[in-house]
């Protein structure tokens, strides 16, 4: 009884394994990424491929033909053929409508199953006639199948389950048959047909390895031209594509700017590294203070933003900035020094203050400066800060 359980559960394992590795688990953060990219690659390939799998069925028809079969025995065919071009067809249109993003897993499933079905027919049908002897040129249906398959495993490599079980079922069944049952010649063409087979699954599954590398690194390196190397928050360039969203998607926002008091003193006295590790915990307590849903960025030195979203008016954004200067302002202790921690703080809100990124930015960094003169070095708005100047 221990034994056939150890036996299954090696059975387990190893259907695991062959599955984790037909199909290999993808990070969720790129998994968007790897649809868009499959599905780009498949819209390109799908009617070459549907070309290759008609022309391969309308030469087995011809070989019917050539040899005098009746025509019952191979009419269905003249169905594959048809359904070949009416997915061209459909495909075609389908490309030249915009295609929600939603939908696309759902396409690549549909591609990945009927490239499985019409190739396994194909196959198990040219196995069937090979055996049988049905055909005098017996080599001839399964060297097309052969090239085909390959043709076909190529262009589907972004879809690796679909290529590796095009490339299994179209030459393995054929090639095994060829081997078992045919003649010298046969069975030496077999063996060629398998190792085929088995390189072009392994070129199948590197290739698909150096696409999800390929989107890790472009995904690494979308993080690192959009996040501040210091703080790990936004920077500029990712908060102002953020605000240039809210401003298309017309929404009510407000945009903070936060600006440290004496940061410049404390690098002068106690040097860059203590600087450095002020700007880290400024980062650490402004993700703390904010609100969910809002987003806190670095502009660069020891200026820092905010973007506070949903905002029901002026008072709804002073008073997120007052718990924002009360998470912020706390002292600090760092190697034995103890820092007193201040900030400044100027808001503006869409559409009081501005109506453009560029002008809530203007209105934000005068009522920033506004703050940093006033007695309190609190903060002020964008009006307050027009009246001072004033």
């Amino acid at each position: 009884m221990g034994r056939t359980s150890e036996q299954l559960g090696f059975i387990k394992r190893l259907g695991r394994s062959a599955s984790e590795w037909i199909s290999p688990p993808v990070p969720d953060h790129i998994q968007g990424a790897l649809y868009q990219a499959q599905f780009n690659s498949v819209r390109r390939q799908v009617p070459m491929l549907l070309s290759v799998a008609a022309l391969n069925v309308i030469i087995i028809m011809a070989v019917c033909a050539h040899e005098n079969l009746p025509p019952s025995s191979y009419f269905w065919m003249a169905g594959l053929v048809a359904y070949c071009f009416i997915r061209i067809c459909m495909w075609m249109h389908r490309l030249s409508k915009p295609v929600d993003e939603k939908v696309i897993p759902r396409i690549l499933k549909f591609n990945v199953i009927a490239s499985l079905v019409m190739i396994t027919i194909l196959g198990l049908t040219i196995t069937y006639t090979f055996i049988a002897g049905t055909f005098e040129s017996m080599l001839l249906i399964p060297m097309s199948l052969g090239f085909g398959t390959t043709s076909i495993a190529h262009c589907l490599y972004t879809l690796r389950p679909a290529a590796i079980g095009t490339t299994v079922m179209g030459l393995f069944p054929s090639s095994i048959a060829m081997i078992i049952v045919g003649p010298f010649e046969a069975q030496m063409l077999g063996l060629a047909m398998v190792s085929v087979g088995v390189l072009m699954i392994r070129f199948v599954a590197e290739q698909n390895n150096q696409l999800i590398s390929g989107l890790l690194l472009a995904e690494e390196n979308q993080r690192l031209a959009l996040t501040d190397p210091l703080t790990g928050l936004a920077n500029r360039r990712a908060t102002i594509k953020a605000l240039d969203a809210e401003v298309a998607a017309n929404t009510n926002f407000a945009v903070a700017l936060i600006d440290l008091d004496g940061f410049k003193q404390v690098n002068d006295a106690l040097g860059h590294h203590v600087g450095d590790y002020l700007l880290c915990e400024t980062a650490r307590r402004l993700e703390a203070s904010i609100r969910t849903g809002d987003e806190v960025g670095r502009l660069g030195g020891d200026e820092f933003i905010a973007v506070f979203r949903n905002v029901a008016g002026e008072a709804d954004c002073a008073a997120r900035a007052n718990a924002l200067l009360a998470g912020l302002c706390k002292p600090v202790g760092f190697e034995g020094h103890r820092l007193n921690f201040g900030a400044s703080l100027g808001f503006a809100v869409q559409g009081l203050h501005g109506g453009q990124v560029e002008q809530l930015l203007q209105s934000a960094d005068r009522a920033l400066y506004a703050a940093k003169r006033s007695s309190d070095r609190g903060f002020a708005t964008g009006n307050q800060a027009a009246r001072r100047a004033a």
